[in-house]
């Protein structure tokens, strides 16, 4: 099995811009999970790339992505705008891996 790994961006809302996603999709993904990170981390932190890799191979794809207070640097962003983005994340997800079916966490 092999894994492939890219960096994409999709807007987040249309006042907070572009974030950054990352893509990790093993050859025999059956799902794509898209994956929120925590308060006091972003998509690149240690526990999310850890979780990615375990899950690629047992043959689940991940869909990381920034929320725009961490991609810009900012304070907490507001609940609209974080639920705004957790869509949005759906939506690019679902573009990137349009064969396979969405599951969501954080």
């Amino acid at each position: 099995m092999s894994v492939t790994a890219h960096e994409l961006k999709f807007h987040a809302t249309p006042s907070s811009g572009e974030v950054s996603a990352i893509l990790m999709k093993p050859s025999d993904a059956s799902h794509l999970l898209i994956l929120g990170h925590g308060a006091g981390s972003n998509m690149r932190h240690a526990t999310l790339q850890k979780i990615a890799e375990a899950l690629a191979g047992a043959g689940l794809a991940t869909f990381r992505y920034n929320f725009p207070y961490m991609e810009y640097g900012r304070r907490f962003d507001p609940k609209p705008v974080c639920t705004a983005t957790v869509r949005s994340a759906i939506a690019a997800a679902r573009s990137a891996a349009p064969e396979l079916p969405l599951l969501a966490g954080g």
